[in-house]
């Protein structure tokens, strides 16, 4: 593996870890330690710095203690990551579908974007998150 796979390796392991902490596990004050003091999340309503971050999420978890993200690809490139998952906000709720970017300063996450949307009643997990590849994104494949 070369020197820049491997950055690209850890950057995208440091996304895996932040998700899993963060929204699946709320440990908050773990998944604090990941993010820069400066932190940039341009979610709506979150703002700037770490704490900022962390004390609106645990707000909003309080109210969905049930939320789960989870990732179906994860692509890193120079400094950024994208992760496009399925986010719920409890087991067998209605799914909706996110890209996440976020990007990577000094081995801490520096920014995060996200744009997401609920999979329409007339669709498919399947065909809002499969790979054509594999054949798993063809209309009428469960969700």
């Amino acid at each position: 593996m070369t020197a820049a796979q491997a950055h690209l390796k850890a950057n995208k392991e440091l996304v895996a870890e932040y998700i899993r902490l963060f929204y699946n596990e709320k440990d908050f004050d773990r998944a604090r330690e990941l993010l820069a003091e400066g932190f940039v999340n341009h979610h709506h309503g979150v703002g700037v710095g770490r704490d900022r971050t962390v004390e609106t999420f645990r707000g909003a978890a309080s109210q969905m203690p049930e939320f789960s993200l989870t990732v179906r690809r994860i692509v890193a490139e120079s400094d950024q990551v994208w992760t496009h998952s399925v986010a719920r906000v409890a087991p067998g709720a209605h799914p909706s579908v996110v890209v996440d970017i976020w990007r990577i300063d000094n081995g801490e996450l520096a920014e995060h974007w996200d744009v997401g949307q609920a999979v329409p009643e007339d669709s498919t997990l399947a065909e809002m998150t499969g790979d054509a590849t594999t054949g798993d994104a063809a209309p009428g494949n469960a969700g």
